[in-house]
C-alpha cells in the first residue's frame, strides 16, 4: 500500500517562526495531536502534545517561540516506501509520528503509529492474541481519586512521563483524563486547582482482558481514541495499552526482539572504532535506518538515504550481488573517496524483510604502505612475455600482468579480489589438491592447469612459479604458457591410431590406382581377409553381384562428381557369404587437386535389417498383449482427429482400468495377474468393431478410440456391452475372478481438440467412475476436474496442517454400563483450520488416506493418544483406564504398524494393557494372511483389539473365530433409530448375542437418548460412549469431565 493513503488527513504543519501558544490554538482548531514546523517545506523540528504537557506543568510562558522548545531529531521516510519499514523505524528510533518527504525533502505529510495499527487488522485477526498477553507483563494504571484537582494529575503526568491517567471513585474507575484534554484546558487557560471529576471523559470504554485483541482495536478505531483501558476481573487490576503496545505484540514482540538482538549490540557498536550502517533492504533500495557515532563522524550520513549516497553505486550493486547469492568475502577491502576499509557485513531478517549490517573498519595507513612495497615490484613481471599471476592464501587474484589479461580477454577489475578458481575449468577438489601440493613443495613446474577465457574458450597451460613471505604475508608467483595446440596435435595423432584399430566399422585405404594398401582389424572381421591376403587387391574382390553394372556407374559418377558417396550395398565375404554393408567412400586429394586415397567405411548390417521389421512391431506394440502402445495409439488417434476435422465427424475415448487389480496381483502373483491382463484385453477386443483401436497403455489401463460416431447413444451401446460382458467371472486355472472394470469417457471435439485433452478427460471420467463404485463407466463432464482439483488442493492443506500444527486430538469417554464408571477413551483427531475453523473429519480423512498423509496422521494421534492415558495414570485420575485408537488400512498396508505401535509404547512407557487398536472390517477381509500376523504380533505384546463399525463392512462371521479380537464396536447407524426401528433393534441384539457367544465384549457407539441406554443395559451390552455422556473433549475438557463424573 502507498504511504500517501497512511498520511494524517488532519493539518499538522506550519511556519517554525510561530509560538507554542499558537501551536497549542493550532492544535485544538485542527484536531492534531502534533505540528511540524517548516522552513520553505523543509521539516525543521516538531512540537507534540506531550511536550506542551509538560511545558504547561513546569509553568513554561506559551509565548515563547516554539522551535527553541521543539525536537529536532526528526525521523523521516520517502513517500515510496513499505509499510514495514516505516514500522521498523518507529520501534527502532522509539517514536510514534514518521515525516513523510517527497523525493526533494519536502514534508508531505505524518504517519502515526495508529494508522499502522489499522492497516494491520488482518494480522490481529490471525494472531487471536487476547489482551491479557499485553499486560501480562505490564504495571498498573496510574490513578487519581476523584477529589483531586486538575494540577494534581498534570503533576502525575509530568513526573512518570505519562499520556494519560485513570480517574477513581474508590475502586473504581469513573473516567480518564489524556494529555488531549490537558492541552484543551490549557488553551482555555481553565484554572487547574478545580476539581478533576468536571473535566474528565466520563464515559470510559475498556475491555475484558480475556477480550481478543483484535476487537480491543476496533474499539479505538471506532471511538477515534489511542488508549484502551484493560479490566482483571480476577484481582481486580486495571491496565492502560497504547498504539505502541499493540504494535509490539502484533509483530511478535518486535521492541523485545529489538532489545535482545540489538540493544546490547548498538551500546558495542557505539564504543567501537568500527563504523557501523544498518540498511533496511526492499530489494530495489537499501535505506540506512540506523548508525553509530563513528559512522556519522567518518561519513556524511542521514536516515532514510540510499547506501549509494555513501558507497558508489556501481561498487555497490557488486557487493548486494555477492551479499544475495552468499559469495561475500568475510573481510572485503572496500575504496571511499580516498579512504579504504576492510568490510565485515551481517545479514539478518526482521519484520520479513532483510537487515543488511555494514562494519568500516578503516586501514588506509597498512595499505598505503602495502601499496608502496608492491610498486618497487611490479617492474618485474608486468612487461613479461608470459602471463603472470600472484594469489594470495585463499586462492584469491591480488595481481596480474598485461599478458594474463591478453591471454584471457578479462579487464583488470573484473580479476583482482576473486576466487582463482572461477577462471578454470577445474574442480574444487582437484585444485585443492595442486595447491596443497604447491604449498608442501613451495614452487611448481610444469603443472597442467584449464583455465577458462571470457568468452568462454577452454585453454590448457603450463604453470611454473615459488611462493613468498613477506610480514606473514603468503603470496604464490607464477607464469604459465598456453600449450592447447601442442595438446591438441598430440591427441589427434593418438587419437587417429586409437580409432583407426579400434572403431567397429570396417576401414579400407587404396591408393590412386584403387589398390589396396591399409584396412584394420573391423574390416578383417567382417570380410574374413587379412591385410597380407588382399593387399594391392582391386576392392571389386568383395563384389557380390547383385549389383549391375548402372550401380557401379551411378557410384563412380557421383564419387567424381562430389569427391564422395554413400549408401547401401551387397558384398561377398572370404567364405562367399553376401552380407549388407552401408558405405561411405570419401577422395583424398592434395593441394593441386591430384587424387592420393580412396578411404572406405563400411559396417554390416545384414543383422539391423533383419530386426528392422521385429524392431519396428515392438515400438508400436505392448509385448504382453500384443495391442497397440501409447505411441502408435497417439499416431493412430492423431490420423482420426484430422479425419473427423475434415469430415465434421466425432469420435470417443474409452479410459479403462480394471478394478481390484492390485489384489489379485498381490494375492496370486504376477503370473497370473498377466493372464488376467490377456483376458481383458481379449473381452475388450470381441465387443469392438474392426475400425476402433485397442491399446494397452500400461499396467492394468486400456484405451479404446471408436471412430465414425453419429449419437451420444451409440456411445452408449457400447459402453454398456462393454460393462455388461464382464458381469461373467473370468475363469483361470482352477479359479474364477469377478473381475470388473470402470470405465471414463471423452468425445471429440465436445471435451478436446488434442490427444492429450481427449485422454486427459477421459481418464478423469474414469478416477470419477471408480469413486462412484467401480464396475461403471462416466461421460466426462467440467466440473469433474474441479472435483480432481479440490484433491489436489486438500492434499496441500493437509500438507501445510501438518506442518503448521492444526491437527489436534480430542477424546470421548466410554462408559461401564454396569458400574457407570469411565473406563477409557477414544482418541480422535480434529482439524482447527487456520481460516475456516474446525472442519468435520468426514471432510478430511479420506482424502488423508487417499494421498496417504494419514500414515504421519495416524502417528501423531498414536503418541498423542499413549501420552495423554499415561499422564492420566500418573495423577490417579482415570487408574487402569485404556485409550481406543483407529487403526486406518492405509497404515496398515503401508507402514509398519507393529513397530510404530512398539516404539510409541516404549517412549511413553504405557503398559500394552492399556492401548486398544480398532480395525476396519474391510481391511481384514481384504488382506486375511497379512491381517492374521498383524494381529497375532499385537496380541502377543498385550494390545487390545477390537472391530471399529461392526456390521458396515463385510461382516463375515469365519474371521471373528479366525483373528485374535477382544471388542466389537456396534455402529451408531444402528443405534440412532432404537427403539422406534425395529429393523435396529433386531441388529443390535443379534451382534451382542454373537459376541456373547464367542466370549467378545461389546460397546456401542453413538448412545444420544436414556431410552437408548436403558436398551443396550437391558441386551447386557458391556460398554457405551455417545453424547448422552459426553461429545468428544479437549484433553483440558476431558479430565474436568472425569474429576466432575468420578464425584
Amino acid at each position: 500500500m502507498s504511504l500517501i493513503k497512511l498520511i494524517s488527513e488532519a493539518k499538522d504543519s506550519i511556519n517554525y517562526d510561530v509560538t507554542l501558544q499558537e501551536i497549542l490554538d493550532s492544535m485544538i482548531k485542527n484536531k492534531t495531536k502534533h505540528f511540524v514546523l517548516l522552513d520553505k517545506n523543509k521539516p525543521m523540528g516538531i512540537i507534540t502534545e506531550r511536550d506542551i504537557l509538560f511545558l504547561y506543568a513546569k509553568h513554561i510562558n506559551l509565548n515563547q517561540k516554539a522551535i527553541d522548545f521543539a525536537k529536532k531529531k526528526l525521523i523521516t521516510s520517502k513517500q515510496n516506501r513499505e509499510i514495514n519499514y516505516v514500522l521498523s523505524l518507529m520501534l527502532n528510533h522509539n517514536v510514534r509520528i514518521i515525516l513523510v518527504l517527497d523525493k526533494n525533502d519536502n514534508y508531505i505529510g505524518s504517519i502515526i503509529q495508529e494508522k499502522i495499527i489499522f492497516q494491520l487488522e488482518e494480522d490481529l485477526f490471525k494472531t487471536n492474541i487476547k489482551a491479557k498477553e499485553l499486560i501480562k507483563n505490564s504495571s498498573k494504571a496510574f490513578i487519581v481519586q476523584k477529589e483531586s484537582n486538575i494540577q494534581d494529575a498534570i503533576d502525575l503526568m509530568n513526573e512518570k512521563n505519562l499520556g494519560s491517567v485513570l480517574i477513581f471513585d474508590g475502586k473504581n474507575p469513573i473516567g480518564i483524563l489524556t494529555e488531549s484534554d490537558v492541552i484543551n484546558l490549557a488553551e482555555k487557560n481553565i484554572d487547574t486547582t478545580l476539581n478533576i471529576q468536571d473535566f474528565m471523559h466520563k464515559n470510559l470504554i475498556y475491555s475484558n482482558k480475556e477480550e481478543l485483541l483484535f476487537n480491543v482495536v476496533m474499539k479505538l478505531k471506532e471511538n477515534s481514541i489511542r488508549r484502551a483501558v484493560i479490566l482483571d476481573r480476577e484481582k481486580e487490576e486495571y491496565y492502560l495499552i497504547t498504539s505502541k503496545d499493540i504494535l509490539n505484540n502484533i509483530k511478535g514482540n518486535y521492541n523485545l526482539l529489538l532489545e535482545s538482538k540489538l540493544k546490547d549490540v548498538k551500546n558495542t557498536f557505539d564504543s567501537l572504532n568500527e563504523a557501523v550502517i544498518e540498511l533496511f533492504d526492499n530489494d530495489d533500495e537499501q535505506i540506512i535506518h540506523w548508525y553509530n557515532k563513528k559512522a556519522s563522524i567518518l561519513f556524511d550520513i542521514e536516515i532514510d538515504r540510499d547506501i549509494t549516497s555513501i558507497i558508489p553505486p556501481q561498487k555497490w550493486a557488486s557487493i548486494y550481488k555477492k551479499i544475495k547469492t552468499n559469495n561475500f568475502e568475510h573481510n572485503e577491502i572496500i575504496e571511499i573517496k580516498e579512504n579504504i576499509y576492510q568490510l565485515i557485513i551481517i545479514t539478518s531478517v526482521l519484520l520479513d524483510n532483510s537487515i543488511i549490517k555494514l562494519l568500516f573498519t578503516n586501514i588506509s595507513e597498512i595499505e598505503n604502505k602495502n601499496k608502496q612495497l608492491e610498486n618497487k615490484f611490479k617492474f618485474l613481471y608486468e612487461e613479461v612475455p608470459y602471463p603472470y599471476q600472484s594469489l594470495d592464501e585463499r586462492g584469491v587474484l591480488t595481481d596480474i600482468n598485461k599478458k594474463w589479461l591478453e591471454i584471457t580477454g578479462y579487464e583488470k577489475d573484473e580479476v583482482i579480489g576473486q576466487k582463482f578458481l572461477y577462471f578454470t575449468d577445474e574442480t574444487f577438489e582437484s585444485l585443492k589438491e595442486k595447491f596443497k601440493i604447491f604449498f608442501e613443495n613451495k614452487k611448481i613446474e610444469n603443472e597442467y592447469l584449464k583455465i577458462r577465457k571470457k568468452n568462454g574458450e577452454i585453454i590448457l597451460v603450463s604453470f611454473t612459479g615459488n611462493i613468498s613471505n613477506m610480514n606473514g604475508e603468503i603470496r604464490t608467483h607464477c607464469i604459465f604458457k598456453d600449450i592447447t595446440q601442442e595438446q591438441k596435435i598430440e591427441k589427434k595423432l593418438k587419437l587417429s591410431n586409437i580409432v583407426f584399430e579400434n572403431t567397429t566399422e570396417a576401414i579400407m585405404i587404396t591408393n590412386e590406382k584403387c589398390e589396396i594398401i591399409s584396412v584394420n582389424q573391423a574390416f578383417s572381421n567382417i570380410t574374413g581377409y587379412n591385410f597380407e591376403e588382399i593387399q594391392f587387391q582391386n576392392p571389386r574382390i568383395l563384389k557380390s553381384a547383385k549389383h549391375d553394372k548402372d550401380f557401379y556407374i551411378n557410384l563412380w559418377s557421383d564419387l567424381q562428381i562430389h569427391n564422395s558417396w554413400k549408401g547401401e550395398i551387397w558384398n561377398r565375404k572370404k567364405n562367399g557369404d553376401i552380407y549388407s554393408e552401408w558405405l561411405n567412400i570419401s577422395v583424398v586429394k592434395d593441394s593441386n587437386g591430384k587424387i592420393l586415397n580412396y578411404v572406405a567405411l563400411f559396417s554390416d548390417i545384414t543383422k539391423i535389417k533383419d530386426s528392422n521389421a521385429r524392431i519396428e512391431y515392438l515400438a508400436h506394440h505392448d509385448p504382453l498383449t500384443n495391442l497397440p502402445n501409447r505411441l502408435l495409439l497417439n499416431t493412430r488417434l492423431n490420423k482420426s482427429i484430422e479425419k473427423c476435422v475434415q469430415y465434421e465427424q466425432k469420435l470417443a475415448i474409452f479410459f479403462i482400468d480394471i478394478d481390484n487389480f492390485k489384489i489379485i496381483n498381490d494375492t496370486y502373483g504376477h503370473s497370473i495377474g498377466d493372464k488376467i491382463i490377456n483376458l481383458v484385453a481379449q473381452r475388450l477386443q470381441k465387443n469392438i468393431r474392426k475400425n476402433d483401436t485397442i491399446s494397452r497403455i500400461g499396467g492394468d489401463e486400456f484405451i479404446i478410440v471408436i471412430e465414425d460416431i453419429l449419437e451420444e447413444k451409440d456411445i452408449k451401446k457400447i459402453a454398456s456391452k462393454i460393462i455388461s460382458d464382464f458381469t461373467e467371472p473370468i475363469k483361470l486355472e482352477e479359479y474364477l475372478f469377478d473381475t470388473t472394470i470402470s470405465m471414463g469417457i471423452s468425445i471429440f471435439p465436445n471435451n478436446g481438440l488434442t490427444v492429450e485433452d481427449l485422454i486427459k478427460q477421459a481418464d478423469t471420467a474414469m478416477y470419477i467412475a471408480k469413486n462412484s463404485g467401480r464396475n461403471q463407466y462416466q461421460f466426462y463432464k467440467e466440473e469433474m476436474t474441479s472435483e480432481i482439483f479440490e484433491k489436489i488442493v486438500m492434499k496441500q492443506e493437509i500438507s501445510d496442517a501438518i506442518k503448521n500444527n492444526e491437527f489436534e486430538v480430542y477424546y470421548q469417554p466410554q462408559i461401564d454400563i454396569k458400574s457407570n464408571k469411565i473406563i477409557g477413551a477414544e482418541a480422535l483427531l480434529r482439524w482447527n483450520h487456520k481460516t475456516l475453523g474446525l472442519i468435520s473429519p468426514n471432510d478430511f480423512i479420506p482424502h488423508a488416506e487417499e494421498t496417504k498423509l494419514i500414515i504421519p496422521l495416524g502417528d501423531f494421534v498414536l503418541k498423542t493418544a499413549c501420552l495423554f492415558i499415561k499422564s492420566l495414570h500418573d495423577k490417579n485420575l482415570l487408574k487402569n483406564g485404556k485409550i481406543a485408537v483407529n487403526i486406518s488400512a492405509v497404515q496398515l498396508k503401508h507402514s509398519d504398524i507393529f513397530k510404530n505401535v512398539l516404539n510409541n509404547l516404549k517412549d511413553t512407557n504405557l503398559e500394552p494393557e492399556f492401548l486398544e487398536l480398532e480395525l476396519t472390517e474391510t481391511f481384514i477381509m481384504e488382506n486375511i494372511k497379512e491381517s492374521i500376523l498383524i494381529l497375532k504380533n499385537l496380541k502377543e505384546i498385550g494390545v487390545q483389539l477390537s472391530i471399529d463399525d461392526f456390521g458396515t463392512g463385510y461382516s463375515s462371521l469365519s474371521y471373528l473365530k479366525q483373528f485374535p479380537i477382544d471388542k466389537l464396536k456396534i455402529d451408531k447407524s444402528f443405534i440412532a433409530e432404537i427403539p422406534q426401528s425395529q429393523k435396529d433393534i433386531a441388529i443390535a441384539k443379534t451382534i451382542i448375542a454373537l459376541a456373547k457367544g464367542l466370549g467378545i465384549k461389546v460397546i456401542a457407539e453413538g448412545v444420544e437418548k436414556i431410552n437408548q441406554k436403558e436398551f443396550l443395559a437391558l441386551e447386557n451390552c458391556d460398554e457405551i460412549q455417545g453424547w448422552f455422556y459426553a461429545k468428544a473433549l479437549k484433553k483440558e475438557e476431558f479430565i474436568k469431565f472425569v474429576r466432575s463424573f468420578n464425584q
